[in-house]
């Protein structure tokens, strides 16, 4: 036997150590794509073995395999799994992106609620914080932009602080708001402008930092949002905030700093082409009398002056003093951002806490927002029935704001029209004014008739004035939850939302304006304080029975209460220039002042139940009662419920062999939700106000009630279905959606002799309907053995508006738009434009009955003035275009269809971001090109050059005649198609190997530089087709009037994590 041992033990010792010289050891560090955070977890394996490990807490691992080398698999749930080849390397690292069907594990459905993406029956869209943090924005509105199917985010402005429109499936409103309820860590905020008042702005939403979410949850239909009731009819907007894990702490720093250019601006006259131009529409002018146009036609009210424009030499160099506007206006901005966070916890507490920093300077000269910013959440659990926590968040937003748009003195209006043969300033520096502080007139001839509003000193408004907006905010909530028995927790959350804001405006005495006009100075401030309080009582019980019936059910009441107070004091006459702020001793003038106070709430009661059987089956219903002191005593109460139900059919035994589908569910939805957002808190009541008639004090109704009045409902059907394709590669949403509205708050007409103010009263008796298609598709392009990937991410929504009901047979108008039943919401009426006659330059409209009417602008029997006339197309008089003769067009101001398309490419730790944003089907008013192209005594656009001026010539300018009221006469002249396809962003990002992060002493480190609003493909002429000058309008949305486009801007930002 020992012979046999002994003879044995060489051979086993011989075949070790040949074992030993076959393998070798490789280590390693995996990685998510989208953060650069180590995962813990994820399944290490050799291909075509079972031997494999699990990554640890930091997301390392270490594992034998053979000398020869092999192919490692790394895999982990909600994550693309991939394939790295070891090579003769002793390190292998993996960086692993989300996969597309899970990109979103959880959808936190409100109040306590949340459900597994697969298990939803209602519509639902997420953004993840992995796309967050690829975008270097300030706001949640601008993260969403595109993103998600059915949700149109429309960056309304480039002025700083301007909040964006965000509509979900369209409007769903005529004179309420169409804003989205946002719930922040399950307390509902308050989003509503409070400023404004002055004209400074202010965004609600900046006031999240973008780096503190986790998750972004659209609710879309009746079933996903019925359990906020009153508030849903808009949609609703669940933000979830980071929470602290289990774990050592980790700590992340954020950087990023970049410039912003504007991407077009106007292409206006210099000095030379603006004198020779005004001077052509005053000959022309002259020319149109019918009597002698001889020395009699002189200056001011005798006549138009021969020459009413003439170059200026200021400095006495020689040259003609000249000015571009337009430089005085743009420049290129900055923006710069800081920001880090630490977080944590143990099995007892878990914390985050973060700070952030934002400076950014805007693309219109004074124009600068700094944003500071802090964050805590934090979570303990000293017993596992247990818990308790809060969301505590300020943040300090400074503006420093500028008129701009068709603001009084705003920047884009002056600017882009003012002379530009006069200079901006005198040879010592100071402002090139006239007596009355506006700017200078130069050498040319300004009549009063001739150019009807003063042109403000461009530089001297941005510089001198000031209309700065300070707001401070405190978002908090605290909870308490206790599971008394095993799936039945118990919650009480308490929350506060308090915003104070200041409007700060000065109007300088040296310039035109308020100022100079009411004394020595002029200071306007505004204050406004809105305090928020809601609690909320719930309870929610979910169980799992024979391991195939999952129940769920919720109940609860909340209370919420709003305050508003406002107050404003004025002041003027200053002793100093420099003194600009009201206290006592600093001016002279009579102080003003006044103030208001608005209170309203509501309290509720919702209860929610769920079933599922067997992954296969499912059904769910919420109904919830609110009280609101809005309406009243005996229409206080609402009803709202919502069901669903769902087949996931994939899992029939009649589709088991369809291998190439992975999963495949049916779902459907109908409730009703309300609306009552945009309702004032005293709507219901008649009210009396103080005035003076006569030089007597006295009281008069100044609100006449309607204690009748009812939320907005909205009858929501939705139809989806969801599907995965070849191994889960391909995966689609689809949603059929029908939005029926009804109860639409609309002014009603009455008799004037009623005395009731405005003449009308409100009521709920207007209706429309939103109906549409939307469509998700995610899909891996390619995933090669390499490590190279391709994903993509693309979205639709084709939606059609009608208007079904109003409260007389009468269009209400705003504008150029109107709603008007049968048509979509902000449909445009307006006279139908004919072109430019080629034989004599006469602007051309038809009629109702389509001939052709032309205005012959020049034409005069008097001396001192052009007085036009109408003709027919072969000349003869006739009577003018009018009302009777204008029509409907076939489309309005929204979009009938957007979308995004996101594309990502991954290499070897280098990932190339593409994002396109498009949109189209809408029709746009271009008041940029209408004002631009006016006849008045003002400075074009080159595009005026093309104006008719020999007979026969083709051209859509007619003939310029100063002050030609049809140069600018709103017509479909005017209207463009709003059809745009945007790359929105180009990113281009590398994360540092793991082998260097670690010798740097970190645990990782991401490096990028982007561009976003690269380029517009687009048909239209106007700075952008993106612009929304009425943003808050319901109807008037899609009109271009001078507002400043939205900034290209090139960003570099560093990510680390320690």
């Amino acid at each position: 036997m020992k012979k046999i041992l002994f003879s044995v033990l060489p051979l086993v010792a011989f075949s070790a150590t040949q074992v030993a010289a076959q393998t070798r050891t490789v280590s390693g560090r995996v990685t998510d794509r989208g953060t650069g955070q180590g995962l813990p977890g994820v399944t290490v394996l050799l291909k075509g073995t079972t031997n494999g490990v699990s990554t640890n807490s930091d997301g390392s691992y270490t594992l034998s395999v053979p000398a020869s080398g092999g192919t490692l698999i790394f895999s982990s749930i909600g994550f693309i799994a991939m394939e790295q080849p070891i090579g003769t390397t002793a390190q292998v690292d993996a960086s692993l992106s989300t996969d597309a069907k899970v990109l979103s594990e959880v959808v936190v459905t409100g109040y306590g609620g949340s459900q597994e993406v697969k298990d939803i029956t209602g519509s639902v869209a997420q953004l993840k914080e992995e796309k967050i943090l690829l975008q270097p924005v300030t706001s949640v509105d601008q993260a969403m932009q595109g993103r998600m199917a059915g949700v149109n985010v429309n960056t309304t402005s480039g002025t700083l602080g301007d909040q964006a429109a965000v509509r979900i499936r369209g409007a769903n409103s005529i004179s309420g708001s169409s804003q989205p309820l946002y719930v922040v860590d399950g307390v509902p905020i308050n989003t509503n402008d409070q400023s404004n008042v002055l004209g400074s702005r202010y965004n609600p939403l900046t006031d999240i930092n973008p780096n503190d979410i986790q998750s972004i949850d659209v609710l879309k239909d009746a079933s996903a949002a019925a359990i906020y009731g009153s508030r849903a009819a808009n949609g609703v907007i669940v933000i979830t905030t980071k929470r602290g894990l289990q774990g050592k702490p980790k700590l992340s720093v954020n950087s990023f700093f970049g410039v912003q250019n504007a991407v077009r601006t106007p292409d206006v006259l210099n000095g030379a082409d603006f004198t020779a131009i005004s001077n052509e529409k005053a000959a022309n002018a002259r020319a149109g009398s019918s009597i002698e146009t001889g020395a009699g036609r002189g200056i001011g009210n005798t006549g138009v002056p021969a020459i009413i424009a003439a170059p200026i030499d200021v400095n006495g160099d020689g040259i003609p003093d000249e000015t571009n506007w337009i430089n005085e206006i743009f420049r290129q901005g900055t923006q710069q951002n800081y920001q880090v966070a630490l977080s944590g916890g143990t099995e007892l507490a878990s914390y985050y806490a973060s700070a952030d920093w934002n400076d950014q300077k805007g693309i219109i000269t004074n124009n600068r927002l700094r944003r500071g910013s802090g964050r805590l959440n934090l979570d303990l659990t000293p017993k596992k029935w247990l818990k308790s926590g809060l969301s505590l968040s300020y943040s300090k937003t400074y503006n420093q704001g500028v008129n701009g748009e068709n603001a009084l003195a705003g920047a884009t209006v002056s600017g882009y029209t003012a002379p530009s043969n006069i200079p901006a300033y005198n040879p010592d520096g100071t402002y090139y004014l006239n007596n009355l502080g506006n700017l200078g007139n130069g050498n040319n001839l300004i009549p009063g008739s001739f150019s009807p509003n003063a042109y403000f000193h461009i530089p001297g408004n941005l510089r001198e004035n000031r209309n700065d907006n300070t707001s401070q905010r405190i978002l908090g909530n605290g909870y308490l939850t206790v599971e008394p028995v095993k799936g039945l927790q118990l919650t009480s959350r308490y929350g506060i939302d308090y915003t104070n804001n200041f409007e700060d405006q000065y109007s300088s005495p040296i310039l035109g304006g308020l100022g100079r006009q009411v004394g020595q100075g002029l200071v306007q401030n505004y204050t406004t304080t809105l305090t928020q309080f809601n609690w909320q009582n719930y309870a929610n019980y979910d169980r799992t029975f024979a391991e195939k019936h999952t129940v769920g059910v919720s109940a609860g009441v909340e209370y919420q209460e709003t305050k508003t107070k406002r107050i404003y004091s004025v002041a003027n006459d200053f002793a100093d220039n420099k003194f600009q702020s009201i206290l006592d001793g600093l001016y002279s003038g009579i102080l003003t002042g006044g103030g208001q106070e608005f209170a309203n709430g509501f309290q509720s009661y919702f209860a929610r139940a769920s079933y599922s059987f067997d992954d296969r089956y499912y059904a769910s219903f919420s109904v919830r009662a609110d009280e609101a002191s809005t309406f009243g005593v005996d229409n206080r109460r609402g009803y709202f419920p919502g069901g669903s139900v769902g087949w996931r059919i994939s899992k029939e035994s009649f589709m088991q062999g369809l291998s190439f589908l992975n999963d495949l569910k049916l779902r459907a939805s109908y409730g009703s939700v309300g609306n009552s957002n945009g309702i004032g808190s005293y709507a219901s009541r008649t009210l009396i106000g103080g005035g003076q008639y006569a030089e007597v004090n006295g009281f008069s109704i100044s609100q006449v009630g309607n204690p009748a009045l009812q939320w907005e409902k909205s009858n929501k059907l939705d139809i989806g279905l969801d599907a995965s394709f070849l191994d889960s590669r391909v995966n689609m949403v689809f949603d059929y959606f029908n939005n029926d509205i009804s109860g639409l708050l609309l002014f009603a007409p009455v008799l004037r002799t009623t005395g009731i103010p405005g003449a009308s009263v409100s009521r709920n008796i207007g209706g429309m309907y939103n109906r549409g298609v939307e469509l998700t598709l995610n899909t891996v392009n390619v995933r090669a053995d390499n490590g190279f990937s391709w994903t993509s991410s693309i979205n639709g929504t084709i939606i059609k508006n009608r208007v079904t009901e109003l409260a007389t047979p009468n269009d209400i108008i705003s504008g150029v738009q109107r709603a008007s039943v049968s048509r979509s919401l902000g449909v445009y009426f307006l006279p139908e434009w004919a072109g430019v006659n080629p034989e004599n330059g006469n602007a051309q409209f038809f009629d109702k009955d389509g001939n052709i009417k032309q205005y012959d602008a020049a034409y005069t029997t008097n001396a001192n003035a052009t007085q036009g006339r109408w003709l027919t197309a072969t000349g003869e008089t006739t009577t003018p275009i009018g009302p009777a003769d204008f029509k409907y067009q076939d489309k309005g101001g929204y979009p009938t269809f957007f979308g995004g398309f996101d594309n990502t490419f991954s290499f070897k730790g280098v990932e190339l971001g593409v994002f396109l944003q498009y949109s189209g089907g809408n029709q746009i008013f271009n008041g940029y090109r209408q004002a631009l192209l006016s006849t008045n005594f003002q400075n074009n656009i080159e595009e005026i050059k093309d104006r008719w001026t020999t007979p026969g010539q083709q051209t859509d300018i007619q003939k310029l005649v100063l002050r030609d009221p049809l140069s600018n006469q709103a017509s479909t002249r005017w209207l463009e198609r709003g059809d745009f396809l945007r790359i929105r962003q180009v990113s281009l990002g590398y994360n540092l190997p793991q082998s260097l992060v670690q010798r740097l002493g970190i645990s990782n480190a991401r490096v990028y530089g982007l561009v976003q609003n690269l380029y517009n493909f687009t048909s239209y002429s106007g700075l952008d087709p993106e612009v929304n000058t009425n943003r808050t309008s319901n109807i008037a949305y899609g009109t271009d009037g001078r507002s400043l486009p939205p900034p290209r801007s090139f960003t570099f930002g560093i990510n680390l994590g320690i």
